[in-house]
Order: C-alpha cells, then sequence, then structure tokens
C-alpha cells in the first residue's frame, strides 16, 4: 500500500496482536503526531487485532478504547489505502461489539435498514465501477464462456442458466454471443435463464439488451427470467422436480450452468427456512419467497407458455403439498421448530442438497467462480486475520487503478471511495459482524469446494490452456499484466487470479460424476 513500506504491511498483517501493540492508556490525540507514517500503519495493523481479541473475548470497555484509537488513525476519508481499509475494519468490529447486545443490536438494525434501502442506487453504480477498474469479474465471465463454449461444441440447442445474481452482467452472455457466431457450423439455438432478485425493471432491461444483440448476430435466441434469490430456489428442494421446472430446463437442450461470487451464501449455518421465516416476520419488503411465489415469477415467453407452467405447477405442487410447504415456514410449524434446532453442520447439507439437485438436472458444465479465501472459519480471530489481508489486497487493487486514472482523477477518487464503503465494506461487515444465517458472505477457498462438489457427486472438468490464454490476452489488452496474473493450477484443473501473486479467485469447471465423457478436459483450442 502507498504511505508504508510493502513488507511493512504484510509483516504487521500476519503478526499476533500481543507482539505488535497493547492500548495505551494515555490521552489521545498528540500521539498522533509523534508518529511516523510507518509507526502509524503498524500501530493500526497492531489495534485492529487486538480490537478484534478483545470483542471475540467481550471486553467491552478494551475494545471500545482500541476503537477510539483506531478512530484517531484511520477514516474512510483518509487519503491513504491502509487508514480507509482500517475504517471498514473498526465499523466492522463496532458492529460485532454491538451484536453481542441483542436488544441494541435489533433496535439499530431498523435504522440501518432504512438508510441502506436509499443507497440502492449507489451500489449499483459502485459494483459497475468495480467491475470496470479491476479485472476479477471480466476474467470469470471470459474463462465461464470459453469453458461453456468448449463444452457445448456440436450442440445445436443450449440452455445457459445464470444463478449470478447481483454478480450477473449482460456483458457476459453478449461475449457468449459473439465467440457461439465464430464457431464452424455457425451459432446454436440459445436461452439464458436468469435468476435474480434485481427486481422486474433490472430483469427486462437484461432482456431487451441480450434481445437486441441476439438480433444483430442473428442468433436464435430466447430469454427467461426467475426473480428470486439463490437462497429461494433451496426452499423448492423439497418438491419433486420443481427446480427443473422453475428453471425450465427441457429434454433436447445442453445444459451450462454459471454461478459466479455467490454459491458460499448457500453455507449460511442455520436453514434457508428458519432465516426467511425471521425476516419475514421482522423486515418490510421481505424478499424470500415460497415454492409457488418463485414459480408465479418466473417469466413465461407466451400465452401457450403460461397454461402449460400453470398445468406443470399444479401436477408438480397440489394443494395439499404447497400447503405443506408454506405451513412449514410457519412459526406454529413443528417442522419449522426442529429446523431452528439444527446444528451449524446444517449450511453444509444444504449447500449438499442443492448440487445434488443440480446434478439431477445433468447439466453438461456447471462453471464455479468464488473468491478465493478462508472466509467460513469457525474460530471469530482466524476469519479477521483472513479477512484483513485479503481486503487489503483489495483496497491496494483499487487504489492502484485510481492512482492510474490520470485524467479526472478527483472522480476516480470519489468511485473508489464509493466501492470500498458500499461494496467491499458491506462484504467485511458480513465477514467479522455477522453470525447465523446472516452471515452469509462465507468464502472458502477452491480446494475446499472441490470436496463439497466431489460430496455432492461432481466431477472436475479440466480448465484448458486456450483458456488461460485468452484470459492472459485479455489482461495485456487491458493493460492489466504485471501486478495481475492468471494462474492454471498445476493439474490443470481450475484458474486463478492473482494480485501480485495472491490468488483473489478461482475459476473451476463441474459436471456429474456419472456423465463420462472421453478425455478428462475440455479442448485445448
Amino acid at each position: 500500500m502507498d504511505i508504508f513500506p510493502e513488507d511493512t504491511v504484510s509483516s504487521a498483517t500476519s503478526s499476533p496482536a500481543s507482539s505488535l501493540y497493547s492500548p495505551s492508556p494515555h490521552g489521545y490525540g498528540s500521539w498522533v503526531q509523534e508518529l511516523s507514517h510507518d509507526q502509524q500503519g503498524v500501530r493500526l495493523i497492531g489495534l485492529l487485532y487486538q480490537c478484534a481479541a478483545e470483542v471475540a473475548a467481550g471486553a467491552f470497555d478494551r475494545a471500545n478504547l482500541c476503537l477510539e484509537q483506531i478512530n484517531q488513525l484511520a477514516s474512510l476519508d483518509a487519503p491513504h489505502t491502509l487508514q480507509r481499509l482500517a475504517a471498514v475494519f473498526a465499523d466492522a468490529l463496532s458492529r460485532k461489539l454491538i451484536s453481542l447486545l441483542p436488544g441494541v443490536s435489533r433496535a439499530l438494525q431498523y435504522s440501518t435498514a432504512a438508510s441502506s434501502s436509499g443507497e440502492a442506487h449507489l451500489v449499483t453504480a459502485a459494483r459497475r465501477h468495480l467491475f470496470d477498474t479491476v479485472p476479477f469479474m471480466k476474467l470469470a465471465y471470459l474463462t465461464t464462456n470459453h469453458a461453456i463454449l468448449e463444452a457445448m461444441e456440436g450442440e445445436r440447442f443450449v440452455h445457459v442458466v445464470d444463478l449470478s445474481g447481483p454478480a450477473s452482467n449482460a456483458v457476459q452472455w453478449i461475449a457468449l454471443f459473439h465467440a457461439f457466431r465464430a464457431r464452424r457450423g455457425g451459432p446454436p439455438h440459445l436461452r439464458v435463464t436468469a435468476v435474480h432478485d434485481g427486481g422486474k425493471e433490472c430483469l427486462a432491461s437484461m432482456a431487451a439488451v441480450l434481445a437486441k444483440e441476439a438480433e444483430a448476430f442473428d442468433i436464435p435466441f430466447q430469454f427467461d427470467a426467475v426473480e428470486a434469490r439463490l437462497d429461494d430456489l433451496v426452499l423448492l428442494l423439497d418438491t419433486p422436480d420443481a427446480l427443473r421446472q422453475v428453471l425450465r430446463v427441457r429434454s433436447g437442450e445442453a445444459l451450462a450452468i454459471s454461478v459466479v461470487s455467490q454459491l458460499h451464501r448457500l453455507l449460511a449455518a442455520d436453514d434457508v427456512a428458519g432465516a426467511g421465516r425471521t425476516r419475514q416476520q421482522h423486515v418490510p419488503g421481505s424478499s424470500c419467497l415460497t415454492p409457488v411465489q418463485i414459480m408465479a415469477r418466473s417469466s413465461p415467453r407466451s400465452f401457450g407458455e403460461l397454461l402449460e407452467r400453470e398445468l406443470n405447477t399444479r401436477l408438480q405442487l397440489s394443494p395439499d403439498a404447497a400447503s405443506s410447504v408454506v405451513s412449514s415456514l410457519s412459526p406454529q410449524s413443528p417442522a419449522a421448530a426442529q429446523h431452528n434446532q439444527r446444528t451449524p453442520a446444517a449450511g453444509a447439507a444444504k449447500l449438499g442438497r442443492f448440487l445434488q439437485a443440480v446434478r439431477g438436472l445433468s447439466p453438461n458444465i456447471m462453471v464455479v467462480a468464488e473468491p478465493e479465501a478462508n472466509h467460513n472459519a469457525a474460530a471469530f480471530m482466524e476469519r479477521f486475520e483472513e479477512a484483513l489481508n485479503y481486503y487489503g489486497s483489495l483496497f491496494d487493487c483499487l487504489e492502484r487503478a485510481s492512482a492510474a486514472a490520470h485524467h479526472h482523477r478527483q472522480h476516480a477518487a470519489e468511485e473508489r471511495a464509493r466501492v470500498e464503503r458500499l461494496v467491499l465494506g458491506e462484504e467485511v461487515r458480513g465477514v467479522v459482524a455477522r453470525e447465523g444465517a446472516e452471515r452469509k458472505e462465507r468464502h472458502e477457498r477452491l480446494a475446499q469446494w472441490g470436496r463439497r462438489m466431489e460430496a455432492a457427486g461432481m466431477e472436475r472438468v479440466g480448465m484448458s490452456y486456450g483458456g488461460m490464454m485468452e484470459a492472459r490476452k485479455l489482461l495485456h489488452s487491458m493493460g492489466w499484466a504485471g501486478s495481475y496474473e492468471v494462474v492454471h493450477d498445476p493439474r490443470g484443473e481450475a484458474f486463478f487470479f492473482c494480485w501480485h501473486r495472491r490468488p483473489l479467485y478461482s475459476v473451476s469447471a463441474w459436471r456429474p460424476a456419472a456423465c463420462r465423457h472421453s478425455g478428462g478436459r475440455l479442448g485445448s483450442s
């Protein structure tokens, strides 16, 4: 980071708190001016570690003392990266501390929800800036598309299911149009189904953009929308074949599934039904849906399809079945009471059930992009330390991109600040401050994802050398080569996207283990 030598920061963030700093009982203010920039950096990192330890121990007074001193050194508006990073983590630690007082925490949730709802459009703009300035999402889209293209060689009818939700972007599928149009034999009949809870306007906009591009490329195209979150789809798993029906998976179509930075959200410790019920009771405007509502929001393409869907809904969800699903979400339901008593292992079971349901759809390929970090550790201090290092790297990426914007530098700094506060800051709060069903940011490393996928009956599909070369070409063309790199893992089974050799994202491909094709890897063309 630019204010402090790199070795000072890296050694500070990897050292135990006790070896760096213990809060001083002296007054505040004057001691800040007495420290050099390097000393302030070491002091900040030490304070963060010490504060996290005090929060973990429930030591309110000592944690508050740490926070007061952090606030002397750090600010969201500070000119230096480490100061802004520390301010974000101080915010998360203070929220974690408040969560130890349930009454105070619940009272504050309403004002927090009200303020965040007014910033929804700013979050969208911040995500767009993040997409434009750092390459990770572009690389994820490109390598996902390359894997899909290779898996669909020779297929004439292709159905792509986009489960990426907030990380979904029409740009990915426009790029896929280009790739399909250039293949031998011409493009297939292509259908894209997007699962997204961004609202009808967002989905309608995506549909219009893609339809226009498909027409320009002369590609037979259909777009279906399912207005729901990925979490909502889990509610369908107790109903036979409902997932197939909602995603409109048809025989005769080759199926590809893309999920970018969303699968980890199914690892929440408490089960989704219990969490959804709580949100519906206490948070107005909750978007947690019942299976019937999810089906009702799946977009029909014609009146005939609407009738077909209605018929299928009646066949798959009889009144008795539907009422049993809905009653299982009610506060008085014995089943719901049982759910509330489940152990934290329910999170892993929930993901496993979802992956098994996906396996039952027999996709030709499922491509998964996830942050390469261990933010799902049970121990709070382990999670905190991992998050501090991981998000320190992302803050560094943004700072370098902002500094490189020679024209309109002030505007770039404002956009960077918005990303740090509304996107990365929210993720840090998710990792550090929240627990149970509220802690959705449960990133895991690829090795752990591999074990989870294989336990659900999936097997790896090797990522081709050609895909890696396309990704490296993108980095060079955008001027990102050098600091960023794409690494093919030694066995050729995944890609890692790195910043100064630190992996920050991974992309891997999977298929049902019973689906044995010739060879173990996609083509290298």
